[in-house]
């Protein structure tokens, strides 16, 4: 599948979760919810046993600097009023002291807490990262899991901020409790009877003073949770289609704009600017998107405020009007009207709180869809045996096998038995079947019919990860990583550094490692930048750099699958020379385009159209003047054209 096809089938998998998550109802989302809040609850408890304590100590610590000043101010109030300049000045200075010593614990909790959020976020995005890495290659190829990772990648971006999420849900706890004690001190207030007369009598009345109050609290948070509730909404639609802006974004990043050679190729043919106006649509579409994103945040700042700005007025009009009446002392004034402010603060921030809560649930489904996601295949529970002596037995039986998606056979009723410690070639005519049987026997697929057996045993029953163990490959498509040199050969920090050298030298690379030493690095030269450019090395050393990995690796089948492709007729030549060097009394499977490698073999598979058609050595293939022999002839002239007559002697 191609790039662009993939890109197109990502897409429609997109709208397909879209599809899904819109037709839930109600009662099925907050099922689901209240699920995905398990399961964030769980996962964080598991990477930092601390990280929650730490967050609901916060919030504890978080009311005092809320309810310090509002209830240690009245006495201070009631000391200036009756002229008790000691008590006044005493329960001032308590009141500083005990202020300072709150907020200063609760910055020191505030500024711990990020810490430790910022480790847990790590923590969690390593592990979403990871995910990909430990799933089986027909998973990780497959469309709608790339598709969920995308989805999974955006909202860890945009929503996966793990401090922000539980200082609201803890929040939720501490509003509760704010409500609760605000409440204790409001009714107090509003219970209290006038006894003075005036027009506010009425108004500080109970009957009235208790409902009134109540009655707007409720009235302006609902139309505040409801106008929020729509925003939510709104700024989940917006994320959802900016997925796909961004897929196309990641698509330009990793695989068209750094492709140079074809710039300077086809800057004739208007490629450049094609591209120019590509990206600049879409990075118009990602202005639209943030600045739509911007407004549904200033919107529910405003609702906020606006909220806000009502209570307030609500608050000190009762207040007051109890005060007035002589419902209630003047020193308490504060201390009520702040009370009440806070009734409302705490009602409307466990609105907002479990809004936030909400809104944010559907990102993190994304990420537990994506890290919950099951492999294909089935690990057997049988253990690979561990020889030393390298005897293994591969043999396929009536295998068939058409990739997912495709009607097409890729290989048909192969029946092959690879002998145990000889050298086996596989050529063919491109799209023969080569790769999808080094692909299957690596049980990096699964037949499709028919089965495979090592030893005897069918390999599904063994255990997966040591049966990958038994081979060491080196794909035409190979990979190195940004480590360096010898972390590349060795797939880990800790290695045997003579093994690597030795590997090294095997695979062709020796004088090329003799020039890195001399320049000062070495083993410790890297090998490619942190931003994907192979650093010093040719493709062909690059190639000798994979085969010393396989070398290193010490399976007992050892597969090539082009393994000389970037190499010069006469490098390849003597790759080949030290070809019992190279694979000792391994098993082993080339899978090459040049015939000469054949000659190194003593059993050659031909594949063509997904069928094994011709088998035998390379003298007793020639002589049957087939589909080999006409390969070999026709690459032998081409050597012999170029003067390389020794490699087809």
């Amino acid at each position: 599948m191609s790039a662009k096809q993939e890109k197109k089938q990502g897409d429609r998998e997109l709208e397909k979760m879209e599809n899904n998550e819109n037709t839930m109802t109600k009662k099925e989302q907050r099922k689901q919810g209240w699920q995905t809040l398990r399961w964030v609850l769980k996962e964080v408890h598991s990477l930092d046993r601390s990280f929650m304590p730490l967050m609901l100590l916060h919030t504890l610590v978080n009311l005092g600097t809320i309810y310090a000043p509002i209830l240690l101010i009245a006495p201070v109030l009631d000391g200036f009023m009756s002229k008790n300049w000691d008590k006044a000045w005493l329960w001032g200075l308590i009141m500083v002291v005990t202020t300072i010593v709150v907020n200063l614990l609760e910055n020191y909790l505030m500024k711990v807490g990020r810490i430790s959020g910022e480790k847990v976020y790590g923590l969690f995005a390593t592990k979403m990262y990871h995910k990909p890495m430990t799933l089986d290659y027909p998973s990780s190829q497959d469309s709608e899991k790339k598709s969920a990772f995308q989805r999974a990648f955006q909202s860890m971006q945009y929503e996966g901020n793990l401090s922000a999420f539980f200082v609201s849900l803890f929040a939720v706890l501490g509003d509760v409790l704010s409500l609760l004690t605000s409440i204790s001190l409001t009714v107090v207030m509003l219970i209290a009877k006038p006894v003075q007369g005036g027009w506010m009598r009425t108004l500080a009345q109970p009957w009235l003073a208790l409902p009134l109050a109540f009655i707007s609290i409720f009235l302006v948070s609902t139309l505040a949770r409801k106008s929020n509730n729509e925003l939510a909404r709104k700024e989940r639609k917006l994320h959802e289609e900016h997925i796909k802006v961004e897929a196309d974004i990641m698509y330009l990043n990793q695989q068209v704009i750094f492709s140079t050679k074809d710039y300077a190729l086809y800057q004739l043919n208007d490629i450049i600017p094609m591209i120019r106006t590509w990206l600049g649509e879409l990075l118009d579409k990602t202005s639209v998107f943030f600045a739509a994103w911007m407004n549904v945040g200033i919107r529910q700042t405003i609702n906020g405020d606006v909220s806000a700005l009502v209570f307030l007025l609500v608050a000190w009009l009762l207040a007051g009007a109890k005060v007035l009446t002589g419902a209630v002392p003047v020193a308490m004034l504060v201390t009520y009207a702040n009370s009440l402010i806070q009734v409302s603060k705490s009602w409307l921030s466990i609105n907002e709180n479990i809004m936030t809560v909400v809104r944010r649930i559907p990102y993190y489904r994304d990420i537990q869809d994506y890290v919950s996601l099951e492999n294909k295949f089935e690990t057997g529970s049988i253990p690979v045996e561990k020889r030393n002596d390298n005897e293994v037995l591969l043999e396929m039986e009536n295998v068939s096998f058409k990739y997912p998606g495709s009607d097409r056979w890729a290989l048909r009723n192969v029946n092959v038995s690879l002998d145990m410690k000889k050298r086996h070639a596989v050529v063919g005519l491109n799209g023969a079947g080569k790769t999808t049987f080094i692909l299957l026997l690596c049980r990096l697929y699964e037949p499709t019919e028919g089965r495979i057996l090592l030893n005897g045993v069918d390999i599904r029953k063994y255990d997966y990860k040591e049966y990958l163990r038994l081979f060491s490959v080196v794909f035409q498509d190979f990979q190195l990583f940004a480590f360096p040199l010898a972390e590349n050969v060795a797939s880990a920090e800790e290695f045997d550094e003579a093994r690597v050298r030795e590997c090294l030298t095997m695979a062709g690379f020796g004088e090329r490692l003799a020039e890195l030493e001399a320049e000062g690095e070495g083993l410790e030269t890297d090998v490619v930048s942190v931003h994907g450019q192979v650093k010093h090395f040719s493709g062909g050393e690059q190639q000798k750099i994979a085969i010393a990995r396989a070398l290193y690796n010490q399976g007992s089948v050892m597969i090539l699958d082009e393994p000389t492709a970037a190499l010069d007729p006469i490098s390849e030549a003597d790759i080949y020379a030290h070809l019992n060097d190279l694979i000792q009394d391994k098993t082993t499977v080339f899978i090459s385009h040049r015939m000469s490698s054949c000659r190194f073999c003593s059993d050659i598979l031909v594949f063509n159209e997904g069928e094994v058609v011709e088998r035998g050595t390379h003298d007793e293939l020639l002589g049957l003047q087939g589909l080999y022999r006409s390969m070999w002839d026709a690459q032998a002239k081409y050597y012999l054209e170029q003067g390389h007559s020794s490699l087809v002697a």
